[in-house]
């Protein structure tokens, strides 16, 4: 009798946590946990588990003139490099993902999207790699576009620049794979998940931490709310990811200082070739709506205010002023509600700008 009533409490208990699992999955996570054509999945969703935020896009590229990245490249003449993170890679989704796409079409620009050589810190250096090897030479290559995550600056570029570095054609060749149909593709592909796993609990605590912690206390991501709507979804959620906020303690005058004297430096080397550079830094989600979160307890970052006084010899792209003013006219969707990163709207309305300053 003790077996039998074990066994019922058992399977009863296998029962009610299988339905848990399925009732949370089909409902709650199965959209932001995995890969679906038709619902992008945004960063911060995903790491968040706020499913209610999840803003439904797909992927779809309908520019007249696109991009080339490596595996459609074969050493010919190219107008601009550009180089970068995510945000250089399409890491948003959905509609016309690459800002690349906007500056060809506007500009009738044969533009050619590079990744960071393995062997270098970051892409000045790789720059360097390009330069001293011969490559951009032989590209016949008029400018180089820099992006970079606002947060990630200071980290990847405050150190002293080697503008001696080199290596050959045939390691960057062999590197890239130029031409090359078969390449992997370079994709945030999610992996298979079952209906039975982790994320349906995270699910149900960070939905319940994040009424007593702006992260949850343990998530990668922020959530206050906005004094208005400023996301199609009509929804006042702010979510931003911790970085935007955990870099601010290393901002320093002396720090952009060294970012700005690197970047002058490899401007001066470029200039040789008649090679203009281009530096793009990408405004943090928390940077850009600052003015409008509602009991925020994070101070305001100083980034380009400081960075926008410093001498220049090459194209700075203030994305945060050039994007404020569409912010501040109440325009949606400039960033994602569930990404770290911005829409198609924002690399039109900054492509629109770089191609009037190239112009």
């Amino acid at each position: 009798m003790i077996y039998k009533k074990f066994s019922k409490i058992f399977f009863l208990a296998i029962s009610i946590f299988v339905i848990i699992n399925l009732v949370i999955w089909n409902f709650f996570t199965k959209d932001i946990l995995t890969n679906n054509s038709d619902k992008y999945t945004g960063d911060l969703s995903r790491m968040s588990y706020l499913s209610h935020l999840n803003f439904e896009r797909k992927d779809l590229r309908t520019l007249d003139k696109k991009m080339l990245d490596t595996n459609s490249y074969n050493i010919e003449d190219i107008d601009m490099i550009t180089i970068g993170d995510s945000f250089s890679n399409g890491g948003a989704g959905g509609e016309n993902k690459y800002y690349q796409d906007y500056l060809a079409t506007k500009l009738d620009l044969n533009i050619l999207n590079l990744y960071n050589l393995p062997n270098s810190r970051n892409s000045l250096e790789t720059i360097v790699y390009l330069y001293n090897s011969g490559f951009l030479e032989k590209t016949k290559v008029k400018y180089i576009l820099i992006e970079c995550v606002q947060w990630g600056i200071i980290d990847r570029f405050s150190f002293d620049l080697d503008t001696s570095k080199t290596i050959s054609m045939d390691e960057i060749r062999e590197i890239y794979k130029f031409n090359t149909k078969d390449e992997e593709k370079r994709e945030n592909l999610l992996p298979d998940v079952s209906f039975i796993n982790t994320g349906n609990f995270k699910f149900i605590a960070y939905n319940i931490l994040y009424n007593f912690s702006d992260k949850a206390f343990f998530s990668f991501v922020h959530k206050f709310k906005l004094n208005d709507y400023y996301f199609s979804l009509e929804n006042k959620d702010f979510i931003f990811y911790k970085n935007d906020v955990g870099y601010l303690r290393k901002i320093s005058e002396d720090n952009l200082k060294t970012v700005n004297h690197n970047l002058n430096l490899l401007s001066n080397l470029l200039a040789k070739k008649d090679i203009k550079l281009i530096f793009m830094p990408a405004v943090n989600k928390y940077d850009l709506y600052y003015p409008y979160i509602v009991k925020n307890k994070y101070p305001k970052d100083s980034f380009f205010d400081i960075y926008r006084k410093l001498d220049k010899n090459y194209i700075f792209v203030d994305t945060k002023d050039i994007l404020s003013k569409k912010v501040e006219e109440k325009e949606k969707d400039i960033f994602y509600i569930d990404d770290a990163h911005w829409s198609y709207k924002a690399s039109d309305i900054i492509t629109t700008k770089i191609a009037e300053e190239l112009n």
